[in-house]
């Protein structure tokens, strides 16, 4: 809603949106690259399961730079570990002026959600023994595998929810605060004009 002259509601910085853009992205790409840990578990599960010599070459390709994916994938949860803590604090400094209580635009139930998946999926590893050098043993650790990748993927899912409502929620106490910013400038006279 724009006024006469050009007066507008207060929106969030544009420093905070890209930066609410970035963290997105970081936690997207996590997902995208635990889903293909996901899928190459459960390729391995079923390749150990058949007992079948042939593999496929996407499969090998992931086998043979597992630790650049193992990398990439530390490099990413850094990226967005780091960025959400940054972003909470970010938002909460740039909602100060416009909303009495930052702290409740900020609580949603996705954040303790996305903790107890992180944790679950340690407590997962450490609560089986996946040292078996046999078949049965190397089937059982990549299911555990599979079950920490899904748990982790549940979890950065519920996280990315919870930031796109979060997001919506600061736009609309921006909106909401009463303050608002003009857009343009009013007329004015020209210099030098005759």
């Amino acid at each position: 809603m724009t006024t006469d002259d050009g007066w507008v509601p207060a929106s969030p910085p544009k420093t905070w949106e890209w930066g609410t853009r970035a963290l997105m992205l970081a936690i997207g790409a996590t997902c995208g690259l635990t889903v293909l840990f996901l899928v190459c578990d459960l390729a391995v599960w079923s390749h150990l399961r058949s007992g079948s010599e042939a593999v496929s070459p996407t499969l090998i390709w992931i086998i043979e730079h597992i630790d650049s994916l193992n990398l990439l994938g530390l490099f990413l949860v850094g990226a967005y570990l780091v960025g959400f803590f940054v972003w909470r604090r970010r938002t909460k400094e740039a909602l100060r002026g416009y909303v009495a209580e930052p702290d409740g635009l900020l609580s949603h139930w996705s954040v303790p959600v996305w903790n107890a998946a992180i944790v679950a999926s340690f407590l997962i590893r450490m609560n089986v023994d996946t040292s078996a050098e046999d078949i049965d043993g190397m089937v059982r650790a990549v299911q555990v595998e599979a079950l920490q990748h899904a748990v982790r993927l549940a979890g950065l899912t519920v996280l990315l929810i919870g930031l796109w409502e979060i997001r919506d929620r600061v736009r609309a106490g921006f909106r909401d605060s009463g303050v608002m910013r003009q857009t343009r400038r009013t007329p004015g006279r020209i210099p030098f004009q005759s």
